[in-house]
């Protein structure tokens, strides 16, 4: 929805979203309709994305991965602020070729099979010998970043996302102490964890790169241990 991007782009650069209306001169009766779920016109769009400095795409395609609720993400959004160029990196995801997804399913420790299929299989990993170079790593956290617009890369956002739990429980941060933090949202949360889909079709995905940055400052958790657990 167009106006929960307009308020997190706001919430970003540390001014209130009327602030910002005013200051580009926009009425607050535009605001009301934006609530009700319209679309500014191309003029005030491209003042919009001048303002926030991201694309006019980024604005009408609002990336249903990042799944924003303002009241439940304050600490995410804190962590954010200081990179405000966080929205003008949301992309749809680059597809993957299948040398790519067997030196990922390698790398995380889980038969490729596993990868791309979206179905709620335990993950059991195997052996792992990470690239010194993090560059799966970094391919990693690319998929996780982006938008899936097919179903091979919503299935391995999902199931790296299942390897994240994986690896979170190991080290102490299982189910219960999950459901208890304020900065995931509980439902895409149940999702990832038992498969069983949300109403809002928004939080049936995987973790995205937001959910990532939290989790990471929460648990002291590295995005490398993240993955493979070591």
């Amino acid at each position: 929805m167009f106006w929960e991007k307009f308020q997190y782009l706001s919430e970003i650069k540390g001014i209130k979203p009327h602030a910002v209306l005013k200051e580009l001169e926009i009425s607050s009766g535009s605001a009301n309709n934006w609530k009700k779920g319209t679309i500014p016109n191309g003029e005030i769009l491209k003042k919009i994305a001048d303002y926030f400095e991201v694309s006019i795409d980024s604005l009408l395609d609002f990336d249903e991965n990042v799944s924003i609720r303002l009241s439940s993400k304050k600490s995410v959004l804190k962590k954010l602020s200081a990179i405000p160029q966080r929205f003008n990196s949301l992309k749809a995801v680059v597809e993957t070729t299948d040398e790519q997804k067997l030196a990922i399913a390698k790398y995380v420790g889980c038969p490729i099979w596993w990868l791309v299929n979206e179905q709620n299989i335990k993950f059991e990993p195997k052996d792992t010998s990470p690239e010194s170079d993090n560059s799966v790593l970094f391919m990693i956290l690319d998929i996780m970043d982006g938008c899936a617009d097919n179903d091979i890369d919503k299935a391995m956002q999902i199931q790296l996302s299942r390897v994240v739990l994986y690896h979170l429980n190991e080290k102490g941060f299982g189910t219960e102490k999950l459901t208890v933090l304020a900065g995931i949202d509980q439902k895409k949360l149940h999702f990832i964890l038992t498969g069983e889909e949300n109403r809002d079709s928004s939080l049936n995905y995987g973790f995205n790169f937001s959910d990532l940055v939290y989790l990471k400052s929460v648990t002291g958790i590295d995005y490398a241990c993240l993955f493979v657990g070591k």
